[in-house]
């Protein structure tokens, strides 16, 4: 890390990837929840991106703003889609690449069970996925707090899930073939 820099609901890193000698620059966002606050944070978010047109940027975070009708589920009429026009202005006049999510549809889950969003997101340069282009972003389970986790894998050598091990000598062991379905693999 090289720098870092802060303005309103933003932290600002620039920094470098060891492993790859990459320069980089991450936003991360904590948005308002309040839309013409949000709009304010959108124009310096995009004045401040502009700047770094043809790098690498990351621009993560809760941006309490969703894209579309379908990433948000409420119990009220209105579910707060008015304001996805702006969010989606942000992203687009910044050339912004918005991930699909996996895990699951949403990162944001409201008390009463039935109120849901995709709140939370990483989008990304051009320029950082020609470099990694096998970036995913997952929504992990969510613990004790209303949002789920996000990871941003950047993994170039992502084998798939780890295969099982088995150890012979396991099968020497009295009660082995009892044992439910690891006695099912021996004959």
């Amino acid at each position: 890390m090289w720098s870092t820099s802060s303005f309103d609901h933003v932290l600002c890193i620039q920094g470098r990837f060891l492993s790859s000698n990459e320069e980089f620059h991450l936003f991360n966002v904590y948005a308002p929840c309040n839309g013409p606050d949000r709009q304010v944070l959108w124009d310096t978010l995009t004045t401040h991106l502009q700047v770094l047109r043809g790098q690498k940027v990351c621009v993560c975070g809760d941006f309490n703003a969703v894209r579309c009708r379908e990433e948000r589920r409420s119990v009220s009429a209105y579910g707060g889609v008015r304001d996805y026009g702006s969010f989606n202005h942000m992203i687009a006049e910044n050339m912004l690449i918005d991930l699909p999510l996996c895990g699951r549809n949403f990162t944001r889950f409201k008390g009463d069970g039935k109120s849901m969003s995709r709140i939370d997101q990483f989008p990304l340069s051009e320029d950082w996925c020609l470099v990694w282009p096998n970036c995913v972003q997952v929504a992990l389970l969510r613990g004790l707090s209303d949002h789920c986790p996000l990871v941003l894998s950047v993994d170039e050598e992502n084998w798939g899930p780890r295969p099982s091990r088995f150890l012979k000598c396991w099968s020497d062991n009295p009660g082995y073939k009892q044992c439910g379905w690891m006695g099912r693999l021996c004959p």
